[in-house]
């Protein structure tokens, strides 16, 4: 049997406080949702302190600054605490939970109950950021098996179904304990996706430390390190979060660019069914709307590199300060190398992947804005030519019509008892006599109009085509 004395689990949890454009209802809601992982006692008193505009690290509870609980399960009593603090514009909690009794070796399997109970306590509630799992103990004397197995039915109880060899990172030493890093990390957003309902539907990210410490004082020791590692996995967990949104980002913007090359293509002026001016200029601002949404989900996904970036550089500097302390602290081995291989991770193929995502769809967006242009100006062109054409024809009406009526008013116009247009009204049936007089000057006006309209745009063109 896999035995280990005071097993000890804690959950590192981060919820998102407040992100960039969101307003006062939206950051109401986050601190709601974070509300709901806690006990409602200390509901009222939580964010009397969360007050300034940025603080890197707040202790939310006060005198003191956790809040224990106890409960009984079939064997041992379960002890435990909450602490919650605010990291800048995440919140944070700590949830440790373990079997209050430190002289007898536990059973391995224990911390199945240990993460039921935690879990329990959350009231089903999930983190909208990221989360991290810490197994930890001391071996009992004589050691009946190496950490590493220990390790080994920790993570199984933990996490079933899991394989230790798929996900094991990497393993160091903290304090002369021995420390295992194991992660899962995988998008499992769907082909399509248009709308984010909460980051596990765009990642899965498992990440689970296991410290097995030589003895009870070396345990006691580390309990200085839990605001350290609340620190660092948050920068970790933010990462990773900042990279699957930018992932979500990504796919929106392809169907942005999807969306107008379809458009683009539909509004080609040299298609007759789309000659229709008002239509034509419609699909274009609708085009426009669509690269104006392009143009602001490209900022955010450059938003998102930059969120990776500053949290990396966190990320580095909180590791090698753990590690300079914990050699000052206390002459033991530490050796916490491996967790520096998640920091190359990011930066070989995280920021990597945006840096080369945001060339590309910046290319693709000025491609799209030159096209557009161009049919714009193409519309403004035909645009253009229509207006001329209507006050070419406004021009050329106006000249036979002037020339009409001026010969309309001609003296003794059609007086004549042989005048051509005297004797057609008279013998068309369906003229009465009493219209006869009135008409003739009309008919006059309007032969002589359409004839020198004629004539004019006969001439209009042959000068047109001269030239």
């Amino acid at each position: 049997m896999t035995d280990i004395i005071y097993p000890t689990l804690d959950l590192f949890l981060y919820d998102l406080r407040n992100a960039l454009g969101e307003g006062r209802d939206e950051f109401q809601k986050n601190r709601d949702f974070f509300l709901k992982k806690l006990p409602e006692e200390i509901h009222e008193v939580l964010f009397q302190k969360d007050t300034n505009f940025e603080d890197e690290y707040v202790e939310l509870l006060t005198k003191p600054n956790i809040f224990k609980f106890s409960s009984n399960s079939k064997s041992d009593p379960f002890e435990g605490y909450y602490y919650p603090v605010r990291l800048s514009d995440t919140y944070g909690l700590l949830l440790q939970c373990s079997v209050n009794n430190q002289t007898e070796a536990q059973p391995a399997k224990c911390f199945k109950e240990l993460k039921a109970e935690i879990e329990q306590r959350l009231n089903g509630q999930t983190a909208t950021i990221g989360q991290t799992w810490m197994v930890s103990g001391w071996l009992p004397h004589p050691e009946a098996k190496t950490p590493e197995d220990i390790a080994k039915d920790c993570y199984k109880a933990l996490m079933p179904g899991s394989k230790w060899e798929q996900d094991i990172e990497g393993q160091g030493q903290f304090l002369d304990a021995t420390i295992f890093e194991l992660s899962r990390y995988r998008l499992v957003m769907k082909e399509g996706t248009t709308s984010q309902t909460s980051i596990q539907n765009i990642q899965e990210n498992q990440h689970v430390i296991i410290i097995i410490y030589p003895d009870e004082a070396t345990a006691r020791e580390s309990a200085r390190f839990y605001a350290d590692w609340m620190r660092l996995f948050s920068y970790r967990h933010k990462i990773l979060w900042a990279y699957g949104q930018s992932r979500f980002l990504k796919q929106t913007i392809k169907n942005y660019f999807t969306a107008i090359e379809e458009d683009r293509q539909s509004i080609n002026p040299n298609q007759s069914k789309y000659r229709e001016f008002e239509k034509f200029r419609k699909t274009l601002i609708g085009v426009q709307d669509a690269l104006n949404h392009y143009t602001i989900e490209l900022n955010k996904l450059d938003f998102q590199g930059r969120t990776i970036d500053i949290n990396l550089s966190n990320y580095k500097k909180r590791l090698e300060r753990i590690e300079k302390k914990a050699k000052i602290e206390k002459k033991a081995k530490t050796e916490l190398n491996f967790l520096e291989e998640f920091a190359k991770l990011v930066e070989e193929k995280y920021q990597h992947q945006i840096t080369k995502d945001l060339e590309n769809l910046e290319r693709g967006m000025r491609l799209l804005e030159n096209t557009m242009t161009a049919v714009r100006n193409r519309v403004e062109v035909d645009k253009a030519e229509r207006d001329r054409n209507f006050q070419d024809t406004v021009a050329v009406i106006a000249v036979g019509w002037s020339v009409g009526s001026f010969v309309a008013s001609l003296r003794d116009l059609g007086k004549a008892k042989d005048d051509p247009v005297r004797l057609m009204l008279s013998n068309s049936p369906l003229v009465p006599k009493a219209w006869i007089e009135p008409a003739i000057p009309l008919m006059y006006t309007l032969g002589v109009a359409i004839a020198a309209a004629a004539l004019t745009w006969l001439v209009r063109q042959l000068w047109s085509r001269s030239r």
